[in-house]
């Protein structure tokens, strides 16, 4: 039993590895190929992403006069969903510091991205809809100008739960440590706590986290539904941007699951225990403060 365990704990140390290493290799990807373009108007746009767009516009048309169904164009729109998650600015660094105030596990990330997944494939077809009509098109320019500040204001008040339970904790050991001393006798007294315990009220945050990174649709998304209105083929249309939601959920997973690898190890040494006693603190604060930066922009940008 110990010899399976120490594989599937070596096993489980490999695949932190690669993903940490896929993840880095689509950052400095997205990043250089941007610096490289130097196109302002398009922020975050790729030749593998353009590429894979122009041939889910294309299957899109073709499918309209063959009636096809490729599964090549439904895994261009995951490529491409990927992509666009890796840009700068798409709440990777909220995510994993949330998981990392609230204790999170892996279900916790999957959660997250799956929540962004359904809310984000709803937001483009209910956007998409819209624009085909006058009035819709009013309503959808105003609901992409005003989105951002109950995004921002939700993350804020995400961040302030995390520090209310972050001050409670601390508060609730300080009482247990002093109420142990006052009567001259000892008591047993466990100093270990288990940091890697997921929050019981976590579930709520966690799906209001997923629910707010993904009722802002992207331009892709919405270009992709167009087309697929265009040319008739909609369930087609609904398929790719669900393809591309999961794109992006799955690097919102992946990203999750690094920052909470990160912090399971940084709590297994003994080096970094200051570090990991603090860690929850600075996620709370980091959360609060990527709220705010977004009422901020989205106030600004009125």
């Amino acid at each position: 039993m110990q010899s399976k365990n120490l594989l599937i704990s070596a096993a489980g140390k490999w695949v932190f590895a690669l993903l940490f290493l896929l993840i880095l290799i689509g950052l400095l990807y997205v990043l250089t190929t941007a610096q490289l373009t130097g196109d302002p108007s398009a922020p975050g746009q790729t030749p593998l992403g353009e590429a894979a767009l122009s041939f889910v516009h294309r299957t899109l048309q073709v499918s309209a006069a063959t009636r096809a169904f490729p599964l090549l164009a439904l895994g261009a729109a995951f490529l491409l969903g990927g992509l666009h998650a890796l840009t700068p600015g798409h709440n990777k660094t909220l995510t994993g510091a949330y998981l990392v105030g609230a204790h999170g596990r892996l279900r916790h990330a999957v959660l997250i991205g799956s929540a962004t997944a359904f809310s984000h494939t709803a937001s483009a077809i209910v956007i998409g809809t819209l624009a085909l009509s006058t009035a819709g098109q009013f309503f959808s320019v105003q609901y992409l100008r005003w989105i951002g500040l109950p995004s921002g204001i939700l993350a804020v008040i995400l961040g302030i739960w995390l520090l209310r339970k972050y001050f409670g904790a601390r508060g609730e050991h300080s009482h247990d440590y002093g109420h142990d001393h006052e009567h001259g006798h000892s008591h047993p007294h466990d100093h270990s706590h288990d940091h890697s315990a997921p929050d019981r009220m976590t579930l709520g945050g966690l799906v209001a986290l997923g629910l707010m990174h993904g009722i802002v649709p992207t331009i892709d998304a919405l270009a992709i539904l167009l087309v697929a209105l265009n040319v008739e083929q909609v369930i087609l249309g609904i398929g790719l941007i669900l393809a591309y939601s999961f794109g992006i959920a799955t690097v919102l997973i992946a990203v999750g699951t690094l920052f909470i690898q990160t912090q399971n190890l940084l709590l297994e040494s003994p080096r970094f225990s200051v570090l990991s006693r603090w860690s929850p603190l600075l996620a709370a604060i980091t959360v609060i403060l990527l709220g705010l930066v977004v009422v901020v922009r989205t106030l600004v940008s009125l």
